[in-house]
């Protein structure tokens, strides 16, 4: 895919919020997803990178349409071939020309209505969210409200959790950077 002035603007600035979450305050490792999209086109972190070390080039490009197939596939029983199903429909929808496997969360990043998506999984946070009574810690010290996705499997089930949220999908203005 040719790349437009305002593709490149968007992967810059895409970056440049994946350098500025990709410190220690916000992830460990390479834990963590940052993705921007078009109408057509989602572009996400590749797997095994680091938020901090990511360029432009590095996103993988996923077709949209491609990529939203997983919501009319009646998924199987069994995970593993949940999974395998899942896996193909993401391959299927790289562009030909991204390098790397896009990132296991891209359907929940292009579910959410907002152009730029940041995750990070910050340690603090993933200590309450853990926690027996997380939610309700998160409740009671949250200024603004949140999605709370329960523990299901990744990839599809949590894109199609997210789009039931209407804080996911429509986030409050004041938790959007």
């Amino acid at each position: 895919m040719k790349q437009t002035q305002d593709t490149a603007k968007l992967l810059e600035q895409i970056t440049a919020l994946s350098h500025q979450y990709g410190t220690p305050d916000y992830v460990r490792g390479g834990g963590g997803n940052t993705s921007v999209k078009t109408a057509k086109t989602l572009w996400v972190k590749p797997s095994g990178t680091t938020l901090k070390d990511l360029r432009p080039d590095l996103f993988v490009a996923l077709d949209r349409a491609k990529l939203s197939r997983l919501y009319d596939i009646v998924p199987p029983a069994e995970s593993a071939a949940r999974e395998t199903v899942v896996k193909d429909v993401m391959g299927d929808a790289v562009l030909p020309s991204s390098k790397g496997r896009a990132s296991v969360e891209a359907p929940l990043h292009d579910s959410l209505a907002a152009t730029f998506v940041v995750h990070t999984h910050p340690a603090l946070v993933n200590g309450i969210t853990c926690a027996k009574e997380g939610k309700a810690a998160c409740q009671k010290c949250s200024p603004m409200p949140f999605g709370w996705i329960t523990s299901i499997p990744a990839t599809r089930s949590v894109c199609r959790s997210g789009t039931k949220s209407k804080h996911l999908r429509n986030p409050p203005a004041a938790s959007r950077p």
